[in-house]
């Protein structure tokens, strides 16, 4: 196995990748969107944070046929001290999965690597796109 693919490694690359995305990723509380021509619009939300620990929500959804497409949305644990994050959910409008059971004991360690890969190449082409969260005033998201 080459040195690329060690779950550290990648957990903080996945970590950059969310920097390059979200650039005030540390200090960000508030709802966020990107949009970018020929794309859907980004959001972005925290879902919690503590001096570590943060865990957002990262998708792309648009309004459709009097309901809301997701295609994705993803639940992340960004770790601030240790400069690594890892993805928990991924929802489309097809299928959801999740690397941890609900009670947190049990842990799919296929899921894991199928998300956290996932993730690093989702983040690698929205940075590509050009896309970049910017804080958006909870009205306004709302309003979109």
């Amino acid at each position: 196995m080459n040195g690329r693919y060690s779950s550290e490694n990648l957990y903080s690359q996945i970590f950059n990748r969310l920097l390059d995305v979200i650039p005030d990723l540390q200090s960000i509380d508030e709802v966020g969107l990107s949009e970018v021509d020929g794309n859907w619009p980004l959001h972005f939300d925290v879902v919690s944070r503590s001096p570590t620990k943060l865990i957002i929500m990262l998708g792309h959804s648009r309004a459709e046929d009097g309901g809301v497409v997701i295609n994705p949305e993803m639940t992340i644990a960004v770790y601030l001290d240790r400069g690594m994050a890892e993805a928990l959910t991924y929802r489309d409008a097809h299928m959801s999965n999740s690397v941890y059971s609900p009670d947190r004991s049990h842990i799919d360690i296929l899921a894991k690597r199928v998300l956290n890969d996932y993730l690093y190449t989702w983040l690698g082409n929205l940075i590509v796109a050009g896309h970049s969260i910017k804080v958006a005033c909870k009205q306004e998201f709302f309003s979109n």
